[in-house]
């Protein structure tokens, strides 16, 4: 698991409290457990940020899924309204007193899919360029 991920996490536990409270309860990173069914997954995916070249570029995926739709669209745009400046279209982002972060939403959150105990999975997909992982 990076670094990366982990900062966001804490990032996102703090700031958007409403949607994400406890790593390991709510909140898990590089993994989507069957339970429970209300859950946010923060990922690392491969590919690339192109705003910037000459830094670490890292994509992310963020799912929040749920049982219940309005509340798994809620706590998704939650987060995405925490990390997506749309003034700017990027927000920098100092996640810990090391890391730094520009980061651009590539895509508005969606319903991905229900899965086969009707679950709601909204995603959305983050390039961040970053320092990189110590």
């Amino acid at each position: 698991m990076s670094n990366l991920l982990i900062d966001l996490k804490d990032y996102l536990i703090i700031y958007a409290s409403d949607a994400v409270t406890t790593y390991g309860v709510d909140v898990f990173v590089d993994n989507m457990p069957d339970d429970p069914d209300n859950l946010t997954s923060i990922k690392e995916y491969p590919g690339e940020v192109d705003f910037i070249s000459n830094a670490v570029n890292r994509s992310i995926q963020i799912k929040v899924r749920n049982t219940d739709y309005l509340t798994a669209q809620n706590k998704i745009n939650s987060i995405y309204n925490v990390l997506y400046n749309p003034e700017s279209e990027i927000r920098i982002i100092d996640f810990t007193a090391t890391r730094w972060g520009i980061v651009a939403a590539r895509n508005y959150p969606y319903l991905v899919s229900r899965d086969d105990k009707n679950r709601c999975i909204f995603v959305f997909n983050l390039g961040i360029v970053t320092t990189g992982d110590s």
